[in-house]
């Protein structure tokens, strides 16, 4: 399984405190066996700033490789946004150490 986490546009210890489709960066994870968590690469995300429909739907083809994804928050304005709700978890804006501990708890569980 791989997993994209949302990063802080200045701080990359961080998780992007905002929506998720306007993070900078994500951080792509693999998910392994017994669960340990490998960076594979910080993928840019030339669609921050985009806004729009036609949003979602680079949102999706920037990241249909990616399982599950993580950010503080997703949607804005009502939206739910690109993702559905089976396909990501909100961490609110923690540490990139403490939103890696939550996945490790929740695959554990």
């Amino acid at each position: 399984m791989r997993v994209a986490i949302a990063l802080a546009k200045d701080d990359a210890t961080r998780v992007y405190p905002g929506p998720f489709g306007h993070a900078p960066r994500y951080a792509i994870y693999e998910a392994g066996p017994s669960g340990e968590l490998v960076l594979l690469e910080i993928r840019e995300n030339p669609y921050a700033k985009v806004h729009g429909e036609e949003k979602h739907a680079k949102m999706r083809e920037l990241l249909r490789d990616v399982d599950l994804k993580v950010g503080a928050r997703f949607g804005h304005r009502g939206s739910l946004g690109a993702f559905p709700l089976a396909d990501r978890v909100e961490v609110g804006p923690v540490s990139l150490e403490e939103a890696l501990a939550r996945l490790k708890e929740r695959s554990s569980a």
